[in-house]
């Protein structure tokens, strides 16, 4: 049986990828995008990646490392809504690597279930299950299904997770008609 099979592979936030090290073992390789399932080491090293696609704590272990070969992107890859970034977080990559950072949330055989587009405004949703794994806050009213979304900078108008704020870790999400929203 292939190592890879049934695994989903990157999808890069802005095509085409470049030379892209994934450093979790749930996603498969595809064109110019390698996977190493044991995370940053000599043969990561070796490939030389423009991109970086990891998880937080894999991306906080490497925040004194320099990667000269890192000049596209850094992809932070999360299980949840509340895994997502702080913004101390997001600002400690940036001052380590000088990337963008963008995030994805993925399930566990690497589906793609959100994602930050270039225009940074919130994570479209890329499927129903993580729709389906969200509910309105308390005090609130879900919001209608099927409900125009304004056009997101990068213009597409598919509903977004949008973070109400990053400060101290806690996430609030916005989805929809902008109700806040808990993950189950």
């Amino acid at each position: 049986m292939n190592w890879f099979s049934g695994k989903a592979a990157l999808r890069y936030p802005v095509p085409p990828a470049p030379r892209t090290a994934v450093l979790v073992p749930f996603l498969r390789p595809a064109g110019r995008v390698r996977v190493f399932p044991d995370g940053w080491g000599a043969e990561s090293r070796a490939f030389q990646p423009s991109a970086l696609a990891a998880d937080w704590r894999q991306l906080r272990a490497l925040l004194g490392q320099e990667i000269p070969s890192l000049t596209h992107a850094i992809i932070v890859l999360a299980p949840g809504p509340d895994e997502l970034l702080s913004e101390c977080q997001r600002r400690d990559l940036w001052r380590a690597f000088r990337v963008p950072v963008f995030e994805q949330i993925v399930a566990e055989n690497g589906t793609l279930l959100a994602a930050e587009c270039e225009a940074h405004e919130g994570l479209h949703v890329e499927s129903s299950k993580l729709e389906a794994g969200l509910q309105p806050a308390a005090g609130f009213q879900p919001a209608p299904h099927g409900l125009a979304l304004e056009p997101c900078g990068c213009g597409r108008s598919t509903p977004r997770l949008k973070l109400l704020h990053r400060d101290r870790e806690q996430h609030v999400l916005r989805h929809f008609d902008n109700v806040p929203l808990r993950p189950r």
